[in-house]
């Protein structure tokens, strides 16, 4: 049975969870303390009416509320709160005029050193509750990233175990091999012009792709024109498809579970299976977003329906979404960096994102070499230190080399960190450190600046 690629890579943390608290939810907040304070201040009152603060009682059970509602939503609900009690306490004596009740209830001096301790209460539980939502926003925007880095390298993994089981049985028989057609996949999305952005960018050949790969004889693909709802029209076909028939059950099933469906899937039915015209429909569906497109096969050889290659379809088709989704982002770095690897851009622009919501910080790191043999020498010996989690890009220029890396997540400790695990493994295998190896080190650090032109400053100082 055909895996989903969304399945394979379903994320835990939606990255939609980092960020401020919107106006709408403050203001919600604000009306939720204001009323149960005034809830809390009446029913004080109907319990004790001689001492509805509770200045003789043992213990002010009415401070319980402000703290609360500042441990939950921070420092300036607890305000909120507090002020609303100071108010009821002023307004106190003219609620009570009209009431028989009124010298009991009225109080006879306003109890200042009552309500400075209640505010000081209130403020400890805010902060507290301000510095751990903070903390929580932060893991949250590292967490997306990382989640996202795991889908990446779960991806990856995946393609490389179905291009080694494939790759002996297709070399002859395919024209293209599947890393050939994920780096034409990639320059479909990375190389349109920002001027003139399309929904489906490069879908001619995309599906040209497609009919290459898994052997698709009839097939279109169709752009979304709004929530559920497709164009008739296709964007790019093979073969001569009809137009897009959205009642079919088999694209029903595909829309509403999100991922590919075929005429051999047993959770559809078997009435509605042969009812259908179309023997593959899978959405394009970006990793963690609404789906960009709609893939229909009409027609395809008999033996080409198998798992295989419905496993290839789906990672095509999901690699291809991702690649719309985050194209623009690329874009907007290889149009000041044309030579910057598209995975170093794409990350950048997601470091970037993490660095204007949550504050970490990320760096890039750019070391600098001669070229002559020893230096190309120790180029090589750096360009093997790299961690897992670091991207680098090698600049090759006439006199000079230089890698520039990508260091996700680090800070100034954790560059001096990397660039003292460089120069203490240069010096064990040459006998000699940065300076005595004549090579030059930059560090750029991301800001709210343009991340695109950041990366172009540090190539710029390169010189190569």
């Amino acid at each position: 049975m055909a895996v989903s690629w969304r399945d394979l890579s379903r994320r835990v943390l939606p990255p939609t969870q980092t960020g401020a608290t919107p106006a709408w939810s403050w203001s919600v907040a604000a009306l939720e303390a204001i009323f149960l304070c005034t809830l809390a201040f009446a029913l004080s009152c109907w319990i004790a009416p001689q001492d509805p603060l509770g200045l003789n009682q043992q213990f002010p059970w009415l401070w319980i509320v402000p703290a609360l509602l500042a441990m939950r939503y921070g420092t300036a609900i607890g305000v909120t709160a507090v002020v609303t009690f100071i108010c009821l306490d002023l307004l106190l004596p003219m609620l009570a005029s009209s009431v028989a009740s009124a010298a009991s209830l009225a109080q006879p001096t306003f109890p200042k050193a009552f309500f400075l301790g209640g505010l000081v209460l209130t403020l400890v539980c805010g902060q507290f509750s301000d510095i751990w939502s903070a903390r929580t926003r932060r893991l949250r925007a590292v967490n997306a990233y990382l989640d996202e880095r795991l889908n990446t390298l779960t991806n990856n993994h995946f393609l490389l175990r179905l291009s080694h089981e494939r790759l002996e049985q297709d070399l002859l028989a395919k024209p293209l091999t599947l890393r050939e057609t994920l780096a034409r996949l990639r320059q479909l999305t990375a190389a349109q012009n920002p001027a003139n952005e399309v929904a489906l960018p490069g879908a001619d050949e995309f599906i040209q792709l497609l009919g290459q790969s898994c052997q698709l004889e009839i097939a279109a693909l169709h752009e979304v024109t709004g929530v559920d709802r497709y164009a008739s029209t296709p964007t790019a076909f093979l073969g001569e498809p009809g137009a897009l028939d959205q009642s079919d059950p088999l694209v029903r099933y595909c829309l509403a579970q999100g991922r590919l469906a075929h005429v051999q899937t047993t959770d559809i039915a078997a009435a509605d299976r042969s009812a259908s015209r179309y023997l593959i429909c899978a959405p394009l569906l970006p990793s963690g977003s609404d789906p960009v497109g709609l893939l229909v096969v009409e027609k395809l050889p008999f033996f080409a329906l198998n798992d295989d290659a419905l496993q290839l379809l789906s990672v095509l088709i999901g690699y291809y979404a991702d690649g719309v989704r985050l194209g623009h982002a690329v874009r907007t770095v290889l149009a000041k960096v044309p030579d910057c690897p598209p995975a170093m851009a794409l990350d950048l622009m997601r470091l970037q994102r993490i660095r204007i919501e949550a504050g970490i910080e990320t760096s890039l790191v750019a070391l600098v070499f001669g070229k002559d043999e020893q230096s190309l020498d120790r180029f090589e010996q750096v360009k093997r230190l790299k961690r897992g989690v670091d991207l680098s890009w090698e600049l090759v220029g006439s006199s000079h080399s230089a890698l520039i890396t990508l260091l996700p997540l680090a800070s100034v400790a954790a560059v001096d960190g990397y660039l003292l695990r460089i120069e203490s493994a240069l010096q064990q295998q040459f006998g000699g450190g940065f300076v005595s190896s004549h090579i030059t080190t930059h560090v750029a650090r991301l800001s709210h600046a343009d991340a695109a032109d950041t990366l172009l400053g540090l190539v710029r100082r390169c010189a190569v």
